[in-house]
């Protein structure tokens, strides 16, 4: 099987379809709150325990918080530590952005007549002999439509490992080893029963198919981006970054495929190609990854998932016009509509939703409604939403990031999860209360759930119908969100532990007795003296050199914000 040339402009577009930082963890504790007679500890443990570890507590762990609320609030702090915690704002974050694709869209990757190039991709099925010796064989699947096989004389055969599940013995053709890798991980598998791999988990059984395991993370991809800036407790505005977004070792096993994205004709960045290397395919937590900006990328509106589920532009901004804002398009409609109704924007009975939802779905142009996704960049169409001017997805996340309504709208998604019901109108002031401090902790999703587990509404379990008789009217929109541009610096930063391990990226050339003029920043008398200038120095991407603009992530960020806090607590 011979590789084929791909335009790198096209692997490139794909890559940025289906492809991915740490901060340490804010600790910000929530304006006091009255704390109620109605108090019931026990119950608050057993949902909150629930919601976010998904586990139920043990006679321990109620004895241990009893009834006192300085023991209830470090308990939740736990269980936001936890790893279960990932879980649980995966199944919050699928539902807010949906999941579920047509098992057709992976295949339309992979359709020829999309660059007019076939066998982009290698591909075996594998399945267990019913009889005989009972290997576990692979051939190329292509022995289905007459072609070759990959067959050999037994004698020939060869024992590889199999990378979906480790310690599995496959037994292959000297040709399929040549082309797939000793562990088969350079091509995709079809099992012979495809509802069996479907309901197979990762890892624990041979039964594998990459079709199932890579459509199933492609629809989940923007629920997986916002989860990983969640866990890694980065501002929630992140969910919507340009060039950022997420994987995990279905999608990388995807981009594994070396005759679809050969890596070396796009310039991946060194962060990408080692988690394209170092993600085993049963690592199903999503990683983020930063492409670099582009005016057609907006985190999770630009990922695969979001893009092919809602497939026209009108349907991708009414969805993110409910999902991101909380606001639904109402419109009186006329007695009796025109047989032309003209343009929908300005018509009378139509403008209502269209002299929105219109100029919205035009910042979608640029991406191809339904499979003309895949054909390549189109022109973007200068438009205006919420009376600021645009032309690409990046414009149109910078416009919703910069509207209180989007920080309302989160607050109000968050809520809803973990108090099972809306707001009441008369809680308006609630509302804006959390809202004000989850931008008062940077968009912390994080504090923010602290902030609602820890309420005495929530410990109450008042209004716990989960009906909403009179409920709150939607986030207003084109009020600016003020807000905090500096994480907390609630945890104690420690020169000798939180920054010594990081100061290599700057004491390479900033140490004694340097011959380029160089300021020594080894000691933390040094570093104190030229602290600011050093913090400038790292937010504007001019310091340690060779970076491409101000960090938004990653060392040189942990760096800045380590000095930052240090200098803060250390005047």
């Amino acid at each position: 099987m011979t590789k084929i040339n791909i335009d790198p402009s096209f692997i490139r577009r794909t890559l940025r379809m289906v492809a991915g930082f740490a901060c340490s963890v804010l600790v910000f504790t929530p304006p006091d709150l009255a704390h109620a007679a109605g108090a019931d500890y026990e119950r608050a443990l057993k949902r909150a325990q629930y919601l976010l570890n998904g586990t139920v507590p043990n006679d321990d762990q109620y004895n241990m918080v009893g009834s006192d609320n300085g023991n209830y609030k470090s308990a939740v702090r736990g269980f936001l530590n936890h790893s279960n915690f990932y879980g649980a704002t995966m199944r919050y974050h699928e539902i807010l952005f949906g999941t579920g694709l047509e098992d057709d869209y992976l295949a339309e990757l992979v359709r020829d007549d999309i660059d007019n190039k076939a066998n982009k991709v290698a591909k075996l099925t594998c399945n267990r002999a019913d009889t005989g010796d009972q290997r576990y064989r692979c051939l190329w699947s292509s022995q289905n439509k007459g072609s070759k096989t990959g067959t050999c004389p037994q004698a020939w055969e060869q024992a590889v490992t199999a990378f979906w599940y480790p310690g599995m013995v496959a037994w292959v053709c000297p040709e399929v080893m040549a082309v797939c890798g000793t562990d088969l991980s350079q091509c995709l598998i079809e099992y012979r029963d495809a509802e069996a791999a479907k309901n197979a988990e990762l890892g624990t059984t041979e039964i594998f198919d990459s079709h199932t395991a890579v459509t199933n993370s492609l629809s989940k991809q923007a629920a997986g981006l916002a989860t990983a800036v969640v866990m890694a407790n980065y501002p929630y505005t992140k969910i919507l970054e340009s060039g950022l977004t997420a994987v995990d070792g279905a999608i990388v096993h995807f981009m594994r495929q070396d005759k679809y994205f050969d890596m070396t004709k796009f310039n991946a960045s060194a962060a990408l190609t080692n988690l394209v290397n170092g993600i085993t395919l049963t690592d199903t937590n999503f990683r983020l990854v930063n492409t670099g900006h582009d005016p057609a990328q907006a985190g999770a509106m630009s990922t695969f998932g979001w893009l092919r589920r809602f497939e026209k532009n009108r349907s991708r901004a009414n969805q993110l016009y409910q999902r991101l804002l909380c606001r639904q398009f109402t419109s009186t409609l006329p007695r009796v509509f025109p047989a032309d109704p003209g343009n929908l924007r300005t018509t009378p009975g139509c403008s209502g939703c269209h002299a929105t939802v219109d100029p919205l779905a035009d910042f979608f142009s640029s991406w191809g409604e339904g499979g003309e996704l895949y054909t390549g960049n189109k022109s973007a169409t200068p438009s205006s939403f919420d009376n600021k001017a645009g032309a690409g997805l990046a414009d149109l996340a910078d416009i919703i990031r910069s509207d209180d309504a989007f920080a309302t709208c989160t607050v109000e998604h968050a809520w809803g999860w973990l108090m099972g019901r809306g707001f009441y109108r008369d809680e308006a002031n609630m509302r804006r209360a959390l809202t004000s401090y989850f931008l008062t902790v940077n968009y912390s999703f994080k504090e923010l759930v602290y902030a609602v587990v820890t309420h005495p509404a929530f410990i109450e379990g008042s209004r716990s119908d989960a009906t909403v008789t009179d409920p709150l009217e939607e986030p207003p929109l084109g009020q600016p969100p003020g807000g905090n541009s500096n994480q907390p610096c609630d945890k104690t930063i420690s020169f000798a532990a939180d920054i010594t391990p990081k100061l290599g990226q700057c004491t390479n050339c900033h140490f004694a007795g340097n011959r380029i003029g160089r300021q020594d920043l080894s000691t933390a008398a040094q570093l104190k003296v030229w602290s600011g200038q050093s913090i400038s120095m790292m937010a504007s991407g001019n310091m340690p050199p060779g970076q491409a603009g101000p960090p938004l992530i990653g060392p040189v960020w942990d760096l800045k914000e380590a000095v930052r806090c240090w200098t803060v607590q250390n005047p």
